[in-house]
Order: structure tokens, then sequence, then C-alpha cells
């Protein structure tokens, strides 16, 4: 996803742009933008001189799809399988629904981590500055 928009102001690396309202956006079909509440953080990894008020245009990095799938679901799929197998180990006397309510258990708690971390993560590392478009 690549959006242009000005820059309203710069705090070290991190930019924030207003998009522009005239750009074609179907993900929300311009109804963030029309309020005035849309405000994209990027980086400005390349060290592009940059200053308040100029055109630029900012790009989504691109995550490759499977390394996304793979972070959100191995976790409580391992977490499942840990509480089950802990379960089995520690009481092997337990009836097979105690290891499992176990098991879900632990999957929710990997779930939990897993969002929690994911939620923690800087909006600014979403986006990065490309390029410049017009200079003021």
């Amino acid at each position: 996803m690549t959006e242009t928009g000005k820059v309203r102001e710069i705090k070290g690396n991190t930019v924030i742009v207003v998009p522009d309202i005239s750009a074609v956006c179907f993900g929300c079909m311009n109804q963030e933008c029309k309020t005035g509440s849309r405000f994209i953080t990027a980086e400005n990894i390349s060290a592009l001189p940059i200053e308040t008020g100029q055109t630029v245009e900012v790009k989504a990095r691109d995550i490759p799809l499977l390394g996304q799938a793979l972070a959100a679901l191995l976790p409580p799929v391992m977490g499942f399988t840990a509480g089950f197998s802990l379960t089995r180990f520690f009481f092997p006397e337990a009836a097979e629904g105690a290891a499992a309510a176990m098991g879900v258990l632990f999957l929710f708690t990997a779930a939990f981590i897993v969002y929690k971390k994911t939620s923690e993560k800087s909006a600014a590392k979403a986006f990065t500055v490309t390029k410049i478009i017009t200079r003021e």
C-alpha cells in the first residue's frame, strides 16, 4: 500500500503524515480522512531530507504472508501441545478431558502473549517514507 500526504511533524526518524484526501482509498472509502482524525506514522529509514509541509510518499512494509501466518498460528498450537503433553507427563492418571482442558488453557495463554507482543510494536515500523514528491 502506497499513500501520499503532507508532513505534519518530524521527531527524529519518525514522521507524521496527513494523507491526501483526494487520493483513492478503498479500505475506508476516505471516511477516516474526511473526519481529519487519520494520520500515518512512518519511519524515515533512508534519511531523506524531509521538512514539515512537504508532500511525501509512504509505503507499507512488505511482510511475507507465510511469516505472518506462522507467527500468529504456531504459538497457540505449540501452547496446546505443551499443555496437553505436560499434563500427561506430570499427572499420568489424569483423564483425557483434563489434559485437553489444560491444552486449551495453554493455547489461550500463548495466543494472549502473541497478541500482547504484537500490539506493543510501534506503529511507525509499519510504514516507511519512500520519496519526497514536492519540496516547499
